[in-house]
């Protein structure tokens, strides 16, 4: 008898209180969301990691509206870092920098304007022709010892050229290094042969 009662009070309290009575369609759905939010918690990871490893910051400059430092993914070109940068400014000279190119982390992009593209192919044909093959020296860019390796060329003559260069610019032609003080027609006539621009 004592144990029949025992039976029906565990029978009513498991009923009262719901145990092993619950709606197996809401235990399914329970374990669907925690599901989800494990895989969106993994999902999170993964992007981070992936981000980190993928995302490049690079400087742009020059002729582009805004300047400045920009993230974007190690794939991206440099065209794309223009756009960012709110696309070249009027006077930019596109054809100077490969856009097609893409982008490295800690690089530098400098997009010049057209008159600094110019004046970079200009300073490139002065240099090419400051290296003569004859073994001429360029007046244009000698040094002060390259100078005095001249015919009757010493240290002071030789500071005296590169002095008139800086104050009046690149020699136009053989002929006017005989504008430099102390450089007359008799040292030109030595050196004439010896010199190019």
């Amino acid at each position: 008898m004592k144990r029949g009662i025992v039976y029906m009070a565990c029978a009513a309290f498991l009923i009262f209180h719901g145990c092993g009575t619950a709606d197996p369609d809401v235990i399914l759905k329970q374990d669907i969301s925690v599901q989800e939010e494990v895989s969106a918690d993994e999902e999170t990871e993964a992007d981070l990691e992936t981000e980190g490893a993928d995302t490049v910051c690079v400087y742009i400059c020059g002729a582009v509206e805004a300047p400045g430092v920009y993230e974007l993914s190690s794939a991206d070109r440099i065209y794309r870092l223009v756009e960012m940068a709110g696309g070249l400014t009027q006077d930019a000279d596109a054809r100077s920098v490969n856009l097609a190119q893409t982008v490295e982390d800690g690089e530098m992009i400098y997009i010049p304007t057209v008159d600094e593209a110019a004046e970079e192919v200009g300073t490139a044909e002065t240099e090419i022709s400051a290296s003569p093959d004859d073994g001429r020296v360029n007046i244009n860019t000698a040094s002060v010892a390259e100078l005095t390796s001249l015919s009757g060329i010493g240290d002071a003559k030789a500071a005296a050229i590169v002095a008139y260069r800086d104050e009046h610019g690149a020699f136009q032609s053989v002929e006017e290094i005989m504008q430099v003080s102390g450089i007359a027609q008799a040292t030109y006539d030595r050196i004439k042969d010896e010199i190019t621009i």
